[in-house]
């Protein structure tokens, strides 16, 4: 007799680049049922990042995704162009990973809030990516689509993209106190050759891990046949120490480090037709250090501060003549501390009330042959905010969460006045568990992002220019108004014995408000070298957006099969024009894949993109594309040896870039792939 799911405790999709739109977030690993087991992925899983507390991923009301270690490994990720694979998610700015900036639901740069192991990456110039990073580091990326400034602030328009690195219990295996892995791989569509070791120990209470990337890449080929500059070097680091002082505390520090240098335009998501190339050197520093703390049962206090500094560093020299040389850094200076109190009111009506603060600093630097940026000013932008949610769960079917966030903002530019702003923002949700296998679920939220340093004061006032810009203190921040409604169906022993089923869907309206535009507000004669008129630009809040959409997320998992199948779907607008905005296609990706019992399984993955025609700025309309990866992987217990190939029919396609609209350039041709790793 076929038997119901009481709940979905975590379902996840073992196909590489699939994995990520069927696997919920994975924070705390709970004991497995084996309806949902699916080979070696974690499949009990809850969410930290979806509700900055504990809970399971299907049962919460938000539309969320995992990228784990295992899907990295299956898709030897060099890069996060996995992410592509995601509903919802997009990474554009062409086949470099240098121009590869992520989107949730549309919407990048200061609309998402990015952070690694709690830090956040705040740097965004619609050109560079902000995430630089080694996949080979990462142990989880969780993705929140959807409104979350009620818990973390400003540029929660989007959702949340939030990666955790490698850590010692990670790498371990249970009851050794050291061990590592080595890792060797080869792809052929750039001549990359990647090397990482990573090493870990534990002694008592205490546990430290090292990782080392060494990279080196050559130049891409692309679907049509012609390639891209991308001559790359890396050096990447990670290194951690950890001590649990007793059963309810724990601290631990961590370093982490990226550099490299490659050759590239300007603008890394362009061709190499612009025939203006630069030596670009990327680096970021991180320094974080956590505590975590909570009492006998976690019942009064369960909680964690974090203290994190992070640099990222952009210094470009001429590698053809007409480049001139520029220096960019971002540091980020923050804070943020939480905890967590259950209250049983009744046997049918329990609270789980979250509480805290947080802050952070950024200071920007920005030259340009030597001399401060005439457009981007140098200054500092600081934030503050504290939120309180309430999970209330009622007579076990019914969970009511509210949350609240006061957030201030103070923008300091240097030689400029400063301006400042606050913003209150709200979120509900209801989840009723109508049947044991049925879920449904409604949401409404607030959001919003501060301007950036750039947009606001951007400054230029000269005749020998092609264009000027005018400062605008009173910019106000964006704000938006979601709403969200969904459900979820969990079958388990459905065709056969110890098989399952899940399905989620999530559809959504949005409005935002005062987007920030650049408008035209004057014009003045060009002066020698430049001729003719000369436009001044100026940003302000002028746009209104209409936004809708959803993601469908399945997955069937029978014994050594498993299937998968994920969708996006996005239309934007003007509200006062009608004019299509930026709205990544719809987007489709299905897989599927077999685990044989002597160690072999191989995969399928098919990513089917529409064509995007909607969009007002012609120059950003893309045609539709099919892509086809597939791989194989032998394992025992101490080695493994990966074999895949992307885009296997050599497909020629361009996907749909971010905000710039000159950037054309075709994505990475067929590669074959080939990882081999042991562990010690």
């Amino acid at each position: 007799m076929t038997t119901l799911s009481v709940r979905l405790r975590a379902s996840c999709l073992i196909v590489p680049g699939l994995l990520a739109i069927a696997c919920p977030v994975t924070a705390v690993a709970q004991q497995q049922s084996p309806a949902a087991q699916a080979g070696a992925f974690q499949l009990e899983a809850v969410t930290v990042t979806a509700t900055r507390s504990e809970n399971n991923s299907f049962d919460v009301p938000a539309s969320v995704s995992v990228i784990t270690r295992e899907q990295l490994d299956d898709d030897q990720a060099s890069n996060l162009s996995v992410l592509r694979k995601v509903p919802g998610v997009d990474l554009g700015g062409g086949a470099r990973p240098a121009g590869q900036i992520p989107t949730i639901r549309g919407l990048q740069g200061p609309r998402v809030i990015l952070s690694v192991d709690g830090a956040r990456r705040n740097y965004a110039d619609n050109i560079r990516t902000p995430l630089l990073i080694d996949p080979d580091m990462v142990q989880q990326i969780d993705i929140v689509r959807g409104s979350e400034s009620a818990l973390y602030g400003s540029g929660g328009i989007g959702g949340v993209m939030a990666l955790r690195t490698l850590e010692a219990d990670d790498i371990l295996a249970p009851g050794r106190t050291a061990g590592g892995r080595a890792k060797i791989g080869f792809r052929s569509a750039d001549h990359s050759v990647s090397t990482n070791l990573t090493g870990a120990a534990r002694s008592g209470g205490l546990d430290i891990l090292g990782s080392a990337t060494l990279r080196d890449a050559g130049r891409i080929r692309t679907g049509e046949g012609n390639g891209l500059t991308n001559d790359e070097q890396l050096k990447s680091g990670l290194f951690k120490v950890g001590a649990t002082l007793n059963e309810g505390n724990r601290v631990q520090l961590s370093y982490q480090k990226f550099a490299d240098t490659l050759v590239t335009p300007s603008n890394p998501g362009g061709s190499d037709a612009f025939g203006l190339l630069q030596r670009l050197k990327r680096r970021q520093d991180q320094f974080t250090g956590s505590y975590a703390f909570h009492d006998d049962g976690r019942k009064w206090i369960d909680g964690s501060a974090t203290a994190y500094y992070t640099k990222l560093r952009f210094a470009t020299t001429p590698y053809t003549a007409g480049v001139t040389a520029t220096d960019i850094e971002m540091a980020t200076a923050g804070v943020a501390l939480q905890n967590s109190t259950h209250i049983e009111m009744a046997p049918w009506l329990r609270h789980r009330i979250t509480y805290g603060v947080d802050a952070y600093r950024d200071r920007a630097r920005n030259r340009d042959g030597g001399v401060a940026n005439a457009v981007q000013p140098d200054g500092e932008q600081i934030s503050q905010g504290l939120f309180l949610q309430d999970e209330v769960t009622i007579a076990e079917d019914w969970t009511l969460t509210g949350a609240i966030r006061h957030d201030r903002y103070r923008l300091e530019p240097v030689g400029q006045a400063s301006s400042d702003n606050q913003r209150l923002s709200p979120k509900i949700a209801l989840k009723w568990q109508v049947q044991p296998f049925l879920g449904l679920f409604v949401g409404y939220s607030e959001a919003f992002r501060a301007p950036t340093l750039g947009e606001t004061y951007q400054n230029l006032g000269t005749t020998r220019a092609l264009f000027n810009f005018r400062p605008n203190p009173g910019l106000k921040p964006e704000t938006s108004r979601t709403k969200e409604a969904g459900f979820t169906l969990a079958f388990d022993d459905v065709l056969t014995g110890g098989d399952a089923m899940r399905l989620k869907t999530t559809i959504f309206t949005e409005t935002v408000e005062d987007m920030i535009t650049s408008a035209t507000v004057g014009r003045y004669t060009r002066a020698a070298p430049f001729s003719g008129t000369g436009l001044i630009f100026q940003n302000q809040n002028v746009a209104k957006a209409e936004r809708r959409g959803g993601e469908l997320v399945a997955s069937y998992t029978a014994g050594g099969l498993d299937l998968g199948i994920g969708y996006s779907h996005l239309r934007a607008k003007d509200a006062s024009t009608g004019a299509g905005l930026f709205a990544p296609p719809d987007k489709v990706t299905v897989g599927t894949r077999y685990r044989f019992e002597n160690g072999w399984a191989v995969w399928w993955t098919g990513q089917f993109v529409d064509e995007q025609h909607r969009d007002a700025t012609a120059l950003r309309r893309r045609d539709g594309y099919g892509l086809h990866d597939i791989g194989a992987t032998y394992g025992r217990d101490w080695y493994r040896v990966d074999l895949g190939v992307t885009n296997l029919f050599d497909k020629a396609y361009a996907t749909y870039q971010q905000s710039q609209t000159t950037t054309y350039t075709y994505e990475e041709g067929r590669s074959v792939n080939l990882t081999l790793s042991a562990r010690f």
